[in-house]
């Protein structure tokens, strides 16, 4: 491909370089319990501190984008590097919860500078040389990897100590990125060439669009959702400021979010794509809960699970990238993407029952990160096909939002809902068979009611008394129908754009042209 040995090991440096800061959110993937049990915080706060950086990384986005263009790369990529070294020591020995959130929020929005910093030079050093699909494909291995590695460490370095080790680790990281600044990015100019542009008030529109949204996930299980006049109100709220903000772009020239881009066919179905495998990678929460509250498995075990979907990955982004490159139908990478999710669905569908084994998770975890390294590589080349680069912006966010914040983030709340609700129905079915005639459930009820009459109680508090052992032993059952229910219904959706890319003949057709810069997000 006419690439010299030291160009290999330029680039290679500046890879490095994008890694700690994609991560910062990763070091702590598996220490929730430590993080909320030491700052004592409820089930609310703590999806606060959960979702606030998220929501600062993606309201952010734009602005770092833009000012990243205005500053010396090199004199930018050691500040940003010292910066976040600042502020994620401060997050480790925050003495509140506010603090903790403040600081890691901060680091979210400033890790897009350095994310910025090391891609800008690998655009220049790609274009023309290789073939974008080939970037893409190197970006998102790094990306998807790296996400898994780090959690998989993560989890080891807070069990030498606690949670701090691993955010304290991440400095290690950071004080490497300097050294590779020094090494790999000599030039110290700004490429920006055209005076600063920033569309102000359709990022306020933003940033109001995501609040209404940020209550809604972290506190509308908890509010019962539309139950709740709070609730109905914020969404109300919601429309409105989309209505304001759809009269705002209409009537503006260079809006932040530009509808220009939906008349791109491949951006509408991107956006689509990007949403429903944020929707089909949501249940790996699912996972974690089955195998930590029901099967009693360890953090550090369910860490190990991280390894085998980087296993897929490992496997999959190469294929997909190679097929791209040579110019395989996307339509053949997306029947492949989803019947993968639809398989790794369907057979964790079959592996919801006690007793277990860890092994058990190995095959369809790694079918799992096969159909992340297609699907995410697919859908970030197909959503940037022929979008101009005064576009790019518009692009990158309509995949965002589409994904992070409705499929993984409002999706993963309703996921929530939907399984405590049906939990409950289950429950009540299963409470159903224990009549008269269950003879095992008649006697332990009888013996327990006899045992708290013997002790003084009455006879209504006796009888609550012995219902709450066959209640505990109801959960546990109605727990696995609900992640059954779930993996089925999850296993058809992911099946389903199969049949769509079949019958409509979407993507019967080879990668085309790509302009836009890859941010890996």
């Amino acid at each position: 491909m006419g690439w010299k040995k030291a160009e290999l090991i330029k680039v290679t440096g500046l890879y490095l370089l994008i890694i700690p800061f994609l991560n910062i959110l990763n070091a702590t993937g598996y220490e929730s319990s430590q993080i909320q049990g030491h700052f004592g915080a409820s089930s609310v706060e703590f999806m606060y501190i959960n979702l606030i950086p998220v929501f600062s990384l993606v309201a952010g986005l734009p602005l770092a984008l833009e000012l990243s263009k205005k500053f010396p790369l090199k004199s930018m990529m050691l500040s940003i590097t010292i910066i976040s070294i600042i502020l994620n020591t401060c997050s480790a020995f925050a003495t509140s919860i506010v603090w903790f959130t403040i600081w890691r929020s901060l680091l979210a929005f400033f890790s897009i500078f350095g994310i910025v910093a090391a891609l800008i030079p690998i655009v220049l050093l790609y274009n023309p040389t290789l073939n974008m699909a080939i970037m893409y494909g190197i970006i998102q291995f790094i990306l998807q990897g790296s996400s898994n590695l780090y959690k998989f460490l993560g989890a080891h370095f807070a069990n030498i100590y606690n949670w701090r080790t691993s955010l304290l680790m991440l400095n290690i990281n950071f004080f490497l990125c300097i050294l590779l600044t020094f090494v790999f990015i000599r030039k110290d100019v700004a490429l920006g060439k055209q005076p600063f542009q920033f569309d102000f008030k359709g990022w306020g529109f933003l940033i109001l669009f995501l609040l209404p949204l940020l209550f809604i996930a972290a506190e509308g299980q908890n509010r019962e959702w539309f139950s709740d006049s709070k609730i109905m109100l914020a969404v109300a709220l919601w429309l409105v400021i989309i209505g304001c903000y759809i009269f705002y772009a209409i009537n503006t020239k260079n809006p932040i979010i530009s509808f220009e881009v939906f008349k791109h066919n491949n951006v509408v179905l991107g956006t689509l794509f990007f949403f429903l495998i944020g929707l089909a990678n949501g249940t790996g929460s699912v996972i974690m809960a089955y195998m930590a509250g029901l099967l009693g498995f360890n953090d550090l075990y369910i860490a190990h699970t991280h390894l085998y979907i980087f296993l897929g990955l490992v496997i999959s982004i190469p294929v997909c990238t190679y097929m791209m490159y040579h110019k395989v139908y996307l339509s053949v990478a997306a029947i492949i993407g989803f019947f993968a999710f639809s398989l790794y669905h369907l057979l964790m569908y079959f592996r919801f029952y006690p007793g277990i084994s860890e092994d058990d998770f190995a095959l369809p975890l790694v079918i799992k990160g096969i159909g992340i390294g297609f699907l995410y590589l697919l859908s970030a080349l197909y959503i940037s096909e022929n979008v101009p680069k005064q576009l790019s912006t518009s692009r990158m966010m309509s995949g965002i939002l589409a994904r992070i914040v409705f499929a993984t983030i409002i999706g993963g709340s309703v996921l929530s809902t939907f399984m405590a609700n049906t939990t409950v129905l289950h429950k009540t079915g299963i409470g159903q068979q224990l009549t008269a005639g269950n003879e095992a459930a008649a006697q332990k009820y009888s013996n327990t009611k006899s045992y708290y009459l013997l002790k003084g109680l009455k006879p209504t508090e006796a009888g609550k008394m012995a219902d709450n052992p066959l209640q505990a032993e109801m959960a546990e059952p109605a727990t696995l129908l609900t992640y059954k229910d779930i993996y089925l219904v999850m296993a058809a959706v992911s099946f389903i754009p199969i049949l769509l890319i079949l019958f409509l003949r979407i993507g019967r057709r080879p990668l085309e042209r790509i302009e836009v810069e890859p941010l890996p997000l």
